[in-house]
């Protein structure tokens, strides 16, 4: 396993990645806050950029660059994730003991009484919370 660059702790920063690195074995990188964070931060910044760049171009060019750049940097990058994410939640929940437990959350790849994110090397209370879902 290497340590991130200072590059890829940029891209990690505002999620500008749409698989997960190398570097992120022990948990999960991405989960829906995460997802939506990083996205709300992109558009943020794509609005303010947006407004810095109306005082030198006309109006109407503005918008559609705010509008472009919104959909492929803003909203884009976050949908993919959000995939990729809903798929490996699918994949614990179909292969695992903690998908079978009524105690993991799916929204975020937790297991509610530990607090701790779900892999699927090994179940965090190594199945002696295990409950079934009812």
């Amino acid at each position: 396993m290497r340590e991130p660059t200072d590059g890829d702790k940029l891209l990690d920063l505002f999620l500008l990645r749409t698989k997960e690195p190398e570097y992120a074995v022990d948990m999960p990188f991405y989960t829906t806050g995460s997802i939506v964070a990083a996205a709300l931060m992109r558009v943020a910044i794509l609005g303010f950029a947006s407004i810095i760049l109306s005082q030198w171009l006309d109006s109407t060019k503005v918008w559609w660059i705010a509008m472009v750049s919104l959909w492929a940097i803003g909203i884009l990058p976050a949908w993919l994730q959000y995939q990729r994410f809903h798929e490996k939640v699918e994949e614990i929940a179909d292969g695992t003991l903690c998908g079978a437990c009524k105690h993991f959350n799916a929204t975020n790849q937790l297991c509610m009484i530990l607090d701790e994110h779900v892999t699927n090397e090994h179940p965090p209370c190594e199945g002696e919370a295990w409950e079934p879902r009812s």
